[in-house]
């Protein structure tokens, strides 16, 4: 059965879920890692490409700068304008003309000056950062520039944790949708294996693992809470397919699956 058939039957199709258990315990996992990849993929290649247009602003927007013993120094025109929508500003000003009162505009804000930033957190609340706890160091555009290549490749480095963690955490979800199955499975008194329920609890993480990753794209965050709650329905809905077939079984002697 392929991938995108055990997907299918997964989220439109309870029925299956026998029919799906039936496979070995080495196809199963191999769905939830291509399922893993897929939801890793949906995430981590937003925040990747991200991360190339902010890395592309770098270059191509913030001039020369200069920070030495806790002292920053700009090159251009000041104040320079980084952001600036209605209620928030973000600017840069080294030459000292620029004070805090140009912030009192912004509902937010952050003003970065030659020894310190600003960040106006809201309408009465001010935060200061000073350089002064980074006199050690030094930096230069160019210094930055250099390092740039490095952060693409640390970065890929950290999506593969990140896929091994997501798979793994996949996993664990899966066990603690079980121990749900295992109720149901009381409840019902269905003649079934844990190691069914558990395969069971995979493929019904298929739709929340779908709908966490795809629902931020139009500014929707899945909760924790409707997570589980969906998988667990999924869970319920295929006891329950189970009990049934159970009860119009010919021999009456109900169905053990293995």
């Amino acid at each position: 059965m392929g991938f995108f058939q055990q997907v299918k039957f997964s989220i439109v199709n309870i029925k299956k879920y026998e029919q799906l258990s039936t496979q070995r315990f080495s196809k199963i996992f191999l769905y939830l890692v291509i399922l893993s990849i897929i939801a890793w993929f949906l995430s981590f290649a937003s925040l990747y490409q991200t991360l190339n247009k902010e890395i592309k602003i770098f270059k191509e927007q913030i001039p020369d700068f200069t920070f030495h013993e806790g002292h920053l120094e700009v090159a251009g025109p000041m104040p320079i304008i980084l952001h600036k929508d209605l209620t928030s500003i973000v600017m840069v000003d080294t030459s000292g003309s620029t004070q805090k009162e140009h912030l009192n505009s912004f509902r937010s804000g952050a003003l970065i000056l030659s020894d310190r930033v600003i960040n106006k957190e809201s309408e009465h609340r001010f935060e200061e950062f000073h350089f002064s706890r980074f006199s050690s160091l030094s930096l230069t555009k160019d210094t930055v520039m250099s390092w740039l290549p490095y952060v693409n490749v640390i970065y890929l480095l950290l999506g593969v944790i990140i896929f091994l963690f997501t798979f793994f955490a996949y996993l664990v979800n899966a066990f603690w949708i079980s121990l749900v199955g295992l109720l149901f499975r009381l409840i019902l008194k269905v003649n079934i294996t844990f190691s069914t329920i558990y395969k069971f609890s995979i493929y019904a993480l298929t739709l929340p693992i779908l709908l966490d990753r795809l629902l931020p794209y139009i500014g929707i965050n899945l909760s924790g809470l409707v997570f589980y709650i969906t998988a667990a329905v999924y869970i319920a809905l295929a006891l329950f397919e189970i009990d049934r077939m159970a009860k119009t079984a010919d021999s009456g002697d109900g169905v053990y699956i293995e």
